[in-house]
C-alpha cells in the first residue's frame, strides 16, 4: 500500500501508513512520562515470548495445565478488546484474581506489555488525559477493513475523529472473518448511526472474480439476515468463470484429485503452479498439508505450504539474533536476557532460570538487575552462579561487537544488520532466511533506527505474511489468504464440520464470512471439495471427529451448484 500511494502521489509529503497496533506503540512511546499503568520503557512481548517465556511461567507458578493458561489469558484480552475492562474496579473482581497476581508480578519482573493490552493502554489515554500528544495533528483519519474492528478498535477511532480528524473507513461487512479477535462487524453496520453526518459510497462493482464465482459467493453472503444488502455485479470485462464441486470418497482420493486437477491444468497451459492457491480452514499438525504436499509432489509439481508458516524470527537462531538486537537497543531488556539463557547453548535449564526469577522477586528488582546481581557475585546462585556469569560475559562480548557494527552511521541500517547477521549466525541457510526477514521488514519503511526497527517487529510478529511462492502451487489457510487473489482457487474440505465446525448457533457468521472470503479469492476457476469420509489422522479433526463420517458445508447444501463425484470428475481428465 505505500509503495502504491507513494506512486501515485509522486512526491513527500506522503501519508503515515501503519497498523493499529503500530500507532497506538508509537503514540504510547511518546507519552510514556504520562502512563503509569505499563511498565517503562514501553517493551511489547511478542508471540513466542508470550507462548514460551510468560504462558510457560505462570504455568508452573500457578500449578496449571497450558491449555487452562491460554484460556485465561484469552479472556484477559477479550476484557480489553471488547471493553469490558472499564468496568469500575477490574482487576479485583476479576474472576480469576490469582491469575492477574501472578501476571502482575510476572509482567513486574520482565517489564513488559502485551501486544492485546496496546490499543487499549491508547484508547484509555486518549479518552482520560486532554494533553495526551499525538506524533501530529491529524486532518484526515483513512481505516481500512474497518469491518474488522473490535470495539476498543472503534473507541480509539471515535476518540481520534473527536480530536478533529475527518475520518474515511473503508470495509465490507461480509469480510469481517476475526472474531476469535473479537471483531466487530456491527461497528461498519452501524456507522452512519455513530456518525450521522457522514455518507455512503457504494461501490458495487468486484474487480476480482468472473461471473460465476461471484454469484455462488453472493449465494453464501445473502444467508446472513443481518449483513448490509448489497447486489455485487463483475466487471464489465469479467468472463463466466467456473465452478466445480467436487465429492470424494476420502482424504487420500482427495489430495490425489487435487493433485491431478493441478497437473493436468499447468501441463495443458491453463496456468502456471502459482496461479494456484489450495486453501484450509485450520491445518493442525499438517494434517491437511502433509497429503496434499505429498501428492502434487508426486506429479513433479513444486509446493509451497504456508498454513503453518514459521517466522524465521522463531528458530533458536533467529531468536538469539533478535535478542542481541533489543540488548543493544536497551542493555535492560528483561525478555531479551530470559531469552538468551534459554536458547543458547550454556548448560543452563528451567530450573537456574527460575532461581533467578525469585532472586528477582524476593528482593524486589528485575531480572535483569538479578543477571546483573549474579555476574557481580556468583555466590549469589548456590548452583550454577558461575555457568551464568560466564554466560553474561559471553553475551556482552557479542554486544560490543554488534555495537560496533551499528555504529557505522554512514551505511544504511539493512546493510549493518546483515553484517551483524553474517557476523554471528553460522548455518547458511539460517543466516539467508533471518537477513532476507529483516531485508522485506526495512524495504520501503519509514525505519532509521534500531528502536524504530524492534518496535515495528514487536507488533507485528503476530500477523503472518501473506506470501505467495513464485513458481509453485500454494498452500495456506483461509484466514492468510484474505487480500489475495489467484486464477485458480481449491476451497479444501469445505464440510459442515469444519465450516462452521464447532461455530455453531451465533458464532456462525464468522465461519459463513470466512467461506465467502476463500470462495471469492478465485478469479476465474474455483474448485470446492469434501469428503464422505476421512479415515485416517483426519478423522480425529473436525466437530465430529473421531467419527469418519462427514458432510457438505450447511453454507452450501442448498446452492445451485450440485456435487460431482471424483469418479465422474476424474474422466474429463487427460494426463501427458
Amino acid at each position: 500500500m505505500r509503495q502504491r500511494i507513494r506512486e501515485e502521489l509522486k512526491q513527500p509529503p506522503y501519508p503515515r501508513i501503519s497498523t493499529l497496533h503500530s500507532f497506538a506503540l508509537r503514540q504510547l512511546l511518546r507519552n510514556s512520562d504520562r502512563i503509569e499503568s505499563v511498565p517503562t520503557p514501553l517493551r511489547i512481548a511478542d508471540d513466542w515470548e508470550e507462548r514460551y517465556i510468560i504462558r510457560e511461567d505462570i504455568k508452573d507458578a500457578l500449578g496449571v495445565r497450558l491449555r487452562d493458561v491460554n484460556t485465561k489469558f484469552h479472556l484477559l484480552s477479550s476484557d480489553w478488546e471488547t471493553l469490558n475492562a472499564d468496568r469500575d474496579q477490574w482487576e479485583t473482581r476479576h474472576s480469576d484474581p490469582d491469575f492477574i497476581g501472578e501476571w502482575r508480578k510476572h509482567s513486574h519482573v520482565y517489564g513488559y506489555t502485551l501486544r492485546s493490552q496496546l490499543v487499549y493502554e491508547l484508547k484509555r489515554a486518549l479518552q482520560n488525559d486532554p494533553d495526551f500528544r499525538l506524533e501530529r495533528g491529524f486532518l484526515h483519519l483513512l481505516v481500512d477493513e474497518y469491518q474488522d474492528l473490535n470495539r476498543c478498535d472503534l473507541a480509539v477511532v471515535d476518540a481520534l475523529a473527536a480530536r478533529g480528524a475527518e475520518l474515511f473507513a473503508a470495509g465490507d461487512d461480509d469480510q469481517s472473518i476475526y472474531g476469535f479477535r473479537f471483531a466487530y462487524p456491527e461497528g461498519i453496520r452501524r456507522f452512519l448511526d455513530s456518525y450521522p453526518e457522514g455518507r455512503l459510497l457504494d461501490l458495487p462493482e468486484c474487480r476480482r472474480c468472473d461471473r460465476k464465482i461471484l454469484e455462488i459467493g453472493q449465494f453464501v453472503a445473502d444467508l446472513d439476515p443481518d449483513r448490509i444488502k448489497k447486489q455485487m455485479r463483475p466487471s464489465s470485462d469479467a468472463g463466466d468463470g467456473a465452478v466445480n464441486l467436487i465429492c470424494f470418497d476420502n482424504e487420500d482420493q482427495e489430495a490425489q484429485g487435487i493433485a491431478r486437477i493441478c497437473k493436468n491444468m499447468i501441463d495443458g497451459g491453463h496456468c502456471a503452479p502459482n496461479d494456484i492457491l489450495l486453501l484450509l480452514r485450520s491445518d493442525f499438525r499438517q494434517c491437511f498439508s502433509e497429503l496434499l504436499t505429498r501428492d502434487l509432489g508426486q506429479f513433479g509439481l513444486p509446493v509451497a505450504c504456508r498454513a503453518d508458516y514459521a517466522s524465521p524470527l522463531d528458530s533458536s537462531a533467529g531468536r538469539e539474533f533478535l535478542s542481541l538486537l533489543r540488548l543493544c537497543a536497551n542493555a535492560r531488556d528483561h525478555l531479551a536476557w530470559r531469552s538468551l539463557l534459554s536458547v543458547r547453548d550454556n548448560r543452563i535449564g528451567a530450573g537456574t532460570i527460575a532461581t533467578i526469577y525469585r532472586l528477582a522477586v524476593n528482593e524486589g528488582i528485575t531480572f535483569s538487575e538479578s543477571i546483573e546481581a549474579i555476574e557481580a557475585n556468583p555466590g549469589r546462585l548456590q548452583s550454577y552462579g558461575e555457568t551464568v556469569a560466564a554466560e553474561v560475559r559471553s553475551v556482552r562480548a557479542t554486544l560490543d561487537n554488534f555495537m560496533r557494527v551499528l555504529g557505522k552511521t554512514e551505511e544504511e541500517l539493512s546493510s549493518r544488520i546483515e553484517e551483524c547477521v553474517n557476523q554471528a549466525i553460522g548455518l547458511e541457510e539460517a543466516r539467508s532466511e533471518i537477513a532476507g526477514y529483516f531485508r522485506q521488514a526495512l524495504a520501503g519503511a519509514e525505519i532509521s533506527s534500531l528502536t524504530e526497527l524492534l518496535s515495528v517487529i514487536a507488533v507485528s510478529m503476530e500477523d503472518k505474511e501473506q506470501v505467495i511462492d513464485r513458481g509453485k502451487v500454494n498452500i495456506l489457510t483461509m484466514h492468510q489468504a484474505k487480500g489475495l487473489t489467484s486464477n485458480v482457487v481449491f476451497v479444501v474440505a469445505a464440510e459442515d464440520e469444519y465450516i462452521p465446525g464447532d461455530q455453531i448457533g451465533p458464532e456462525e457468521g464468522d465461519a459463513r464470512r470466512l467461506l465467502y472470503v476463500s470462495l471469492t479469492r478465485a478469479k476465474h476457476e474455483l474448485f470446492i471439495t469434501y469428503c464422505r469420509q476421512r479415515i485416517g489422522r483426519q478423522r480425529y479433526t473436525g466437530r465430529t471427529g473421531p467419527r469418519t463420517s462427514r458432510s457438505l458445508t450447511r453454507f452450501l447444501r442448498d446452492s445451485p451448484l450440485r456435487p460431482v463425484r471424483w469418479a465422474e470428475y476424474s474422466r474429463s481428465l487427460r494426463l501427458n
